[in-house]
């Protein structure tokens, strides 16, 4: 809990098309990284190429106020106008920085920033954001000293209980999970025992049955992978059917009309507000679609046959077949997951299904990033099945544009300026290709989970096979199980941990 890594990166190419070795650099870190500090010039801060980087990072973020109550409001995002040096006079450093969150707020306030309020279920206001401006000239330690004490505080005590609360959450759904999984277990394996007879009568008949079984789970499978091209499709339609009115010349310059009053302002930020209304839509056009899947998900998963017997309370028990956990295990080395990633947050804590995974990949996610990265199963727990975050680089270059209509007003002008510009720039088409390839990535992760599954049930049922045989050993193997299964389930009960951090 004593460990930091500190990353820094060069700072943003000024090109349009954005693809120089800086900024993918840049790009890679926000996969990573837990703490964002973003510096702009003070003279000039927060321009347009800032704002179309800020409204990505800030939706790419974690969010540590899910796992602390006592993590403040955007905690972990810091925006630096830097070179605050003397030559600015001390009454105007707070002037550029109130204007600078006012843009932000304003620009970012019904997508990104909303974006955020859903994720964190707080409220963000003006002032929230405001307070995550700072200025920096090291020479000076009153234009830099707050910056200093926020940045420790946040390092130094509230990020690390952070880690502390996502560590007690998972360690006590271990314990917990793990203990009742294995208790279950011991009294399905000793039913086992006293009516070996009839299980391995049930079992005859599933292994009858297999060859149908195995035709109805591809049959199955194959109405899931029609599932998921289905919501492709829709997904594309109705960002079709949205681009189409919003990139529309009449459109946008209502939107310039009812959003600028200045020309300036316009020409510098409109561009990057429409893209973010595009972008907004296709996150939650993917987060209705991937509520969808999930549900296809589970029914797919229910349906596995598994051989029951009824207890000595008349309680119809099977050996343990742990359909999701074989699903996680099998897509826990993508590095992508699609809407599988809004399926397995469904899962809530990890708990019994951590043993599908490895250990060792868990402990990383647990004691570095907290998203993204990490192709373990706990990387995708904690996503919702988005977003598309398009580096598409559109503010560059708006700045020159040549307006030479004359006659018509100038919101008119920019209006069809912008309308050029996104055409030119294929940006519907770029977004369709996010849309594909996240659907994609979805059929790709669904296919190796239900392989694994198909795999896991094929084992299952060799198992069942042998501690049910008619040799004398059978009986023998059931009780070893047991044994063993007692070890685990006392190992788990008496994991020595107790909660650390005042977590949610």
């Amino acid at each position: 809990m004593q460990q930091l890594n500190l990353i820094d990166l060069p700072g943003y190419s000024d090109k349009q098309d954005e693809v120089s070795k800086d900024v993918e650099k840049a790009k890679s870190a926000t996969q990573i990284a837990n703490v964002l500090l973003y510096a702009s010039p003070a003279k000039g801060h927060i321009n347009g190429q800032d704002m179309e980087r800020l409204r990505n990072l800030l939706r790419l973020l974690p969010a540590p106020e899910n796992e602390c109550k006592d993590f403040p409001r955007l905690g972990n995002f810091f925006i630096v106008a830097t070179q605050a040096d003397p030559s600015i006079p001390d009454d105007e450093l707070p002037k550029i920085l109130n204007k600078a969150s006012a843009r932000l707020y304003k620009e970012l306030d019904e997508t990104a920033i909303e974006f955020r309020r859903k994720l964190t279920k707080q409220d963000i206001t003006k002032e929230d954001v405001q307070k995550r401006f700072f200025t920096f000239w090291s020479e000076r330690p009153d234009r830099c000293q707050r910056l200093f004490d926020d940045l420790t505080q946040l390092l130094r005590e509230t990020l690390p209980k952070t880690v502390i609360c996502r560590v007690d959450r998972e360690i006590n759904a271990v314990k917990y999970d793990n203990k009742q999984e294995y208790a279950n277990s011991i009294e399905q394996y000793q039913t086992t025992i006293a009516k070996i007879d009839e299980y391995r009568k049930e079992l005859e008949k599933a292994e009858k049955n297999e060859p149908e079984r195995q035709r109805q789970m591809w049959q199955k499978r194959s109405e899931v992978s029609k599932c998921i091209n289905d919501l492709e499709k829709d997904t594309r339609k109705s960002f079709q059917t949205y681009a189409e009115k919003q990139i529309d010349v009449d459109s946008i310059e209502k939107m310039i009309s009812q959003r600028y009053d200045k020309k300036k302002e316009a020409q510098e930020y409109a561009p990057g507000y429409l893209v973010d209304l595009l972008q907004t839509h296709v996150e939650n056009r993917i987060s209705v679609n991937s509520e969808k899947l999930k549900a296809e998900i589970d029914a797919f998963l229910e349906k596995y046959p598994v051989p029951k017997l009824p207890n000595k309370d008349g309680i119809v028990v099977s050996i343990p077949f742990d359909t999701k956990g074989a699903f996680l295990g099998g897509i826990a080395g993508l590095g992508a997951y699609g809407a599988l990633a809004a399926w397995a947050a469904s899962l809530g804590n990890l708990g019994g299904y951590i043993l599908v995974g490895k250990l060792v990949s868990l402990l990383s996610a647990l004691f570095g990033a907290t998203t993204g990265g990490t192709a373990a199963v706990i990387s995708f727990v904690s996503a919702i099945g988005g977003p598309i975050v398009l580096g598409i680089g559109l503010a560059a270059g708006f700045a020159s544009l040549v307006w030479n209509l004359f006659g018509e007003a100038w919101q008119k002008r920019l209006a069809k300026e912008i309308h050029k510009h996104l055409t030119k720039q294929g940006v519907v088409n770029k977004f369709l290709a996010g849309i594909d390839q996240y659907w994609q990535e979805t059929a790709t992760a669904f296919d190796q989970g239900a392989d694994a599954v198909e795999a896991k049930c094929k084992q299952y049922l060799k198992h069942l096979h042998e501690i049910t045989s008619t040799d004398t050993q059978s009986k023998e193997r059931i009780e070893q199980i047991i044994i063993n299964l007692e070890k685990l389930r006392v190992f788990f009960a008496n994991i020595p941990w107790d909660t650390q951090g005042e977590c949610l």
